[in-house]
């Protein structure tokens, strides 16, 4: 899919709906702007490869949250339920250090799982490690366009490269090794080069 035409996709969707660029606090209006653009433009591009998508619900807690999928430390998806998980204490503290687009990173993240449980990825049994890096570079994607239609600020690219650094890990014999900082950062920056090549490379 060529990045112009997924600029267009989000630009049409985020006309249907106030969103304002990033602010520093990440309080429950400013989650709910955000999942609703993540929701029309994911909503958009699906539909266009005839997949119905149903929106993933967002819960924000202020501590670690036991889900059906386990407790939520930072940003948590659960497939089983479609729903994703914000531990607020700790998505403060990573505002805090790194910049408002580490919020919006990890809640792109979150959504390119349930982008991925909705296209079938998550059925065939792929390394988590791949797994997570297609999701690094389907918010990468999500970056693009917001940043195509204005809504990104000066800095926001590399904060958000920063923030998928940070979560990396170099256990490379744990079976939920996510991926090297070096590796997570290049999918995320992937995602926001190429669209494509989060179906390409992952």
């Amino acid at each position: 899919m060529k990045k112009q035409v997924v600029s267009s996709i989000i630009a049409l969707s985020l006309g249907l709906f106030p969103f304002q660029p990033l602010q520093a606090a990440w309080d429950r209006p400013t989650i709910a702007a955000v999942s609703d653009g993540l929701d029309a433009f994911w909503g958009e591009v699906l539909l266009r490869l005839g997949v119905k998508y149903r929106y993933p619900l967002v819960y924000s807690h202020r501590n670690i949250q036991s889900t059906p999928c386990g407790p939520a430390m930072l940003a948590h998806y659960c497939a089983n339920s479609n729903t994703i998980h914000l531990n607020m204490a700790q998505m403060d503290r990573l505002v805090g250090q790194v910049g408002d687009s580490a919020g919006y990173f990890a809640l792109a993240h979150e959504y390119g799982h349930s982008v991925q449980r909705h296209l079938g990825i998550l059925n065939k049994n792929l390394p988590i490690v791949k797994i997570e890096l297609q999701a690094d570079c389907l918010a990468g994607t999500f970056f693009a366009v917001s940043e195509e239609v204005g809504i990104l600020e000066p800095g926001d690219l590399q904060e958000g490269t920063m923030t998928a650094m940070m979560v990396g890990d170099y256990d490379y014999e744990h079976t939920n090794h996510h991926g090297t900082p070096e590796q997570r950062g290049r999918a995320f920056l992937s995602g926001f080069n190429d669209p494509r090549s989060c179906f390409e490379k992952y």
